[in-house]
């Protein structure tokens, strides 16, 4: 994984504008851009309004901007613009207070007990959808994983008088957010500017404000928001903080975990030999049973690769660090106060290492393929001192949901629909109408308990993507953290 000579140790960027420098590009074309940037060197100089920016895009620079030095870096201007002083706009020392405290709401006993919960959800959102008619799923995805994160995170009936305002807010909250990052501070200082953005993060604040307020349990569950009346009571945390903290999960829980989840189903949808696979494995791990149990996800090996490729090729495209002090990349020093970028979208679709990356191959994520993926080149959930708190109960979330829409339903594209990208803070589909049918007896199919099941040799075919490569049996490994098995289209 050797660095590239360039001409110009640090070149600079092309398409910048007087004012708004590479940011109106970034607002207009950002995952073109974002995986331009490679093709100009490891490190490439931005400007976002006048603010200078240093894009990493090797993988070893990323390793060590987010790992190895990350003490030496805070969270910067990226999340400084979040609503709120949730865990998200936290650095350093404070946020390893705040994180250290919320952990037991993410506890691999807690998670558990999440995917129990949120199973019969899933299957009760999933069987209301119509039979034989095209469904816009982006829209049915939102509801399901937002009815789910509620359900794993927080007590029966808190937030349900506010959960469509909540949902609502998701986009917009996220558009805004991003023009904020990119776009110069006296923007949003202009007369009308902003406006629907304030006014959406009023009310946000205002419902969870007025659902703490009404809630009158007490404190005593593992929940995330008992956890966090706990840490009131101690004094560990203001009201303020229990509000903020409640809405990033609510918020940033939906707005990365349903795109994914989107995504997967409909990469499904064009691939129904995988679809066919995945159902496969899904009726052989439940065996006759309704709904899945958290010890069962760990089966679910061809589910995981798929959920891992998602994960790949619909990473957030954009995040950004700030130095601490002088930290070098190369033969380039930052001093302290140097606003850093990265793109886990650009780095999962750079050839040199994913080959064909626009290509969705769950098979990437056997074991000794995954293992020759480098470090800081897979990075859907961060890394490091701030990688994601939630990252294993979002790939528990998404295969629990992805088995209760399979186990009911095949998915289709509809007719003459084509899905485009849309990049806000994560990558969505703009949107995705599909038809949905249920599981009708086709050839190489058994009728078992409830709906139809593979029979044994298609079965077995569910251990490799898609061929006769036997699955290898080695342990996998983790790529650098991430869910290494967790964890064409019409869209490329």
């Amino acid at each position: 994984m050797r660095m590239r000579q360039q001409a110009d140790p640090v070149p600079t960027a092309p398409g910048a504008v007087p004012v708004a420098g590479h940011a109106w590009r970034m607002l207009r074309q950002p995952l073109s851009f974002a995986t331009s940037l490679a093709g100009q060197g490891d490190i490439v100089r931005l400007r976002l309004g006048n603010v200078p920016v240093h894009a990493l895009t090797h993988p070893a620079h990323v390793h060590r901007l987010l790992v190895t030095d990350a003490r030496m870096v805070e969270r910067g201007r990226f999340f400084e613009k979040f609503t709120g002083q949730g865990l998200f706009s936290f650095s350093g020392a404070a946020h390893r207070q705040q994180r250290r405290a919320l952990q037991p709401a993410f506890h691999h006993a807690r998670v558990a007990g999440c995917a129990q919960a949120m199973a019969p959800v899933a299957d009760a959102l999933t069987a209301s959808w119509p039979a034989g008619r095209v469904v816009r799923v982006d829209r049915a995805v939102d509801e399901l994983t937002h009815t789910m994160l509620l359900t794993a995170l927080f007590p029966a009936d808190f937030l349900t008088a506010g959960a469509d305002d909540i949902r609502r807010a998701v986009p917009v909250l996220s558009r805004g957010l991003l023009a904020r990052i990119l776009l110069p501070d006296w923007c949003f200082a202009l007369p009308g500017s902003g406006r629907r953005y304030d006014r959406v993060a009023d009310t946000v604040r205002s419902v969870v404000d007025r659902a703490i307020s009404r809630w009158d349990g007490d404190a005593t569950g593992d929940d995330l928001l008992s956890t966090l009346l706990r840490l009131r009571r101690l004094g560990s945390l203001t009201d303020e903080l229990v509000r903020d903290h409640t809405i990033s999960f609510a918020v940033a829980g939906v707005e990365t975990t349903a795109p994914a989840l989107a995504w997967l189903l409909h990469e499904l949808g064009e691939d129904q030999r995988t679809q066919d696979l995945v159902r496969a494995e899904v009726l052989d791990v439940l065996g006759g049973r309704d709904s899945l149990a958290y010890e069962d996800l760990a089966a679910l090996r061809l589910t995981g690769r798929c959920v891992s490729e998602v994960l790949r090729l619909y990473a957030p495209w954009f995040g950004m660090r700030r130095t601490c002090g002088p930290l070098t990349f190369g033969t380039l020093t930052l001093p302290a106060g140097a606003e850093v970028s990265y793109s886990p979208y650009a780095l999962h679709h750079d050839p040199r290492w994913f080959p064909d990356p626009e290509r969705f191959d769950p098979d990437r994520w056997l074991p000794a393929r995954a293992a020759r993926v480098p470090q800081g080149a897979f990075l859907p959930f961060g890394l490091g001192a701030y990688k994601c708190v939630g990252d294993t109960l979002a790939v528990a979330l998404i295969k629990v949901a992805v088995c209760a829409v399979l186990r009911r339903w095949r998915l289709r594209p509809a007719p003459g629909s084509r899905v485009r990208k849309q990049a806000w803070i994560a990558v969505r589909p703009d949107r995705l109408p599909m038809v949905v049918e249920g599981w009708k007896r086709r050839p190489g199919l058994t009728t078992g308990p409830g709906p139809a099941t593979m029979a044994p040799g298609l079965l077995r075919q569910a251990g490799t993507a898609r061929g006769d490569r036997r699955e290898e049996t080695a342990t996998r490994r983790d790529v650098d953290g991430a869910p290494g098995a967790a964890s064409g289209t019409g869209v490329r």
